[in-house]
């Protein structure tokens, strides 16, 4: 299945420079991941400490990653249903250059740092927060320059996702504006404090990550109006309304009242439902039997199946088991998002299938290895040999893409991108 020209201008992949440079950011974020598991072995260099590793890998991860490149997507998408490249293109290409430009920026100081202040001569900076902050500049200045160009898709099936995956990503900013409000106005308030961090991961992730890969998927399979069992209104504000509702999820046990985890139980069913229904339309259009977009297909199934599970088993089967959520989150960041994007990239290039199913097995490897570190995995087979094995699989992904974009740069020098 190829759809170039619906989703891209008269070059598949012009403003290479852009996926090059997101590439790289996920190669970078992901040799930090395999650093954090090296240094969970003990072996951390110098005086690094493991919380700022985490900081470094989640913030580039989602910086350089899961946001530039989706919004690169959507450019390629407006460019190749416009009559006339106008001002909003600039605004759309300069944004994403400037998202991953404070994106890489703030990684050093995440690294090194974590959210600590920098001493700057007599001063001291929050660097990672600040360069955090002029990022999510950047995601404004990108919905402007869309904002400019959206009419040249005012007939498609995924503008409303599209709309309503930017409109998420704006509310998550709310999110971590609202953290800097809290730190300078009422430090002592640490539900509070913690109540804005998720909020901001509850909109980023269940919103704006899944509502633009429904976006991309309703896009590249086709699904129309027949093959939804319910109104596809209905599924995009199950789960726009629902996503920021999940927050208190990621807030300790301890600090967890009733309110706060029906409310977390709600939002979560409510978005899962939603997923699952987008996930249904494409079963029932029969487009998700292809060897590539079966991958992100099945992983987001899984994601939603997942989720919904959260919202009705016993709170202390997963609130008290950390590798749960972190096998959650990587199977929507890790499977479905970055499969998605891959998946996108092999419809448009000469690139052997191959490498593709090499990034895929190379990732399911990886949440197999996620998997061995959650209570669900038999005692019976536990070991210190586990962490041995997540060290492996965080650097399988990293070799498979570094493959992928091997081929992706022989490709484009061959003149076949």
């Amino acid at each position: 299945m190829t759809k170039q020209n619906n989703f891209s201008g008269n070059n598949d992949l012009n403003n290479q420079w852009l996926w090059h440079a997101s590439i790289a950011c996920f190669l970078l974020a992901g040799l930090t991941g395999f650093l954090y598991r090296l240094g969970m072995m003990g072996w951390v260099p110098g005086e690094l400490a493991l919380g700022n590793i985490r900081h470094a890998h989640s913030h580039l991860m989602f910086f350089g990653w899961a946001v530039p490149l989706p919004l690169y997507i959507i450019k390629q998408k407006v460019s190749g249903k416009a009559d006339d490249m106008g001002e909003g293109f600039s605004w759309m290409k300069y944004s994403i250059a400037w998202i991953l430009f404070f994106g890489l920026m703030a990684y050093p100081f995440f690294l090194f740092y974590g959210y600590r202040p920098v001493a700057m001569g007599s001063a001291t900076l929050p660097l990672s927060v600040i360069f955090s902050g002029f990022v999510m500049i950047g995601w404004y200045g990108f919905i402007v320059g869309y904002w400019k160009s959206r009419t040249a898709l005012q007939d498609d099936e995924s503008l409303p996702w599209i709309d309503g995956a930017l409109v998420l990503l704006v509310v998550c900013s709310l999110g971590a504006w609202g953290v800097a409000v809290i730190q300078e106005l009422a430090p002592q308030s640490h539900l509070l404090m913690k109540s804005m961090t998720h909020f901001f991961l509850a909109a980023f992730t269940e919103g704006w990550v899944v509502l633009i890969l429904c976006a991309i998927l309703i896009n590249e399979l086709e699904i129309e109006e027949q093959h939804w069992w319910t109104s596809p209104q209905f599924a995009l504000g199950a789960i726009a309304i629902g996503a920021p509702l999940t927050f208190p999820y990621g807030i300790s046990e301890s600090l967890l009242t009733p309110m706060l985890l029906g409310t977390a139980r709600f939002g979560g069913g409510l978005a899962a439902v939603g997923l699952l229904l987008v996930m249904a339309a494409i079963f029932k259009s029969g487009k998700w039997r292809h060897s590539i977009w079966i991958w992100p297909v099945a992983l987001l199934t899984l994601k939603g199946v997942m989720q919904l599970g959260a919202s009705v088993v016993p709170s202390s089967f997963w609130l008290s088991d950390p590798g749960l959520r972190v096998l959650y989150l990587h199977i929507l960041l890790l499977g479905g998002l970055t499969l998605l994007a891959f998946a996108w990239f092999n419809s448009r290039t000469s690139v052997s299938k191959s490498y593709f199913h090499l990034v895929g097995g190379s990732i399911i490897v990886t949440l197999f290895t996620l998997l061995m570190f959650t209570g669900v995995w038999p005692q019976a087979l536990s070991g210190a040999w586990i962490v041995d094995a997540l060290a492996l699989g965080a650097l399988l992904p990293i070799l498979a893409v570094l493959a992928y974009w091997v081929m992706l740069i022989q490709s484009q020098k061959k003149g076949s991108i």
